[in-house]
């Protein structure tokens, strides 16, 4: 079952990143979703390899 995050969650999980307080891995565990469902969560906050690239 693929579970989707709400708002909420992806811009915690997002300021979670940002702040380097955890991984795209262990923010997957945290939220419960695949390690590419979280990539790609960075990837549209405008993440790149840990890097803010917009």
């Amino acid at each position: 079952m693929m579970v989707k995050l709400t708002t909420v969650q992806a811009k915690s999980a997002v300021r979670k990143y940002a702040d380097r307080q955890k991984t795209i891995r262990q923010l997957a565990i945290e939220y419960d979703v695949t390690y590419e469902q979280m990539r790609k969560i960075m990837v549209k906050a405008g993440y790149s390899n840990g890097l803010k690239v917009r």
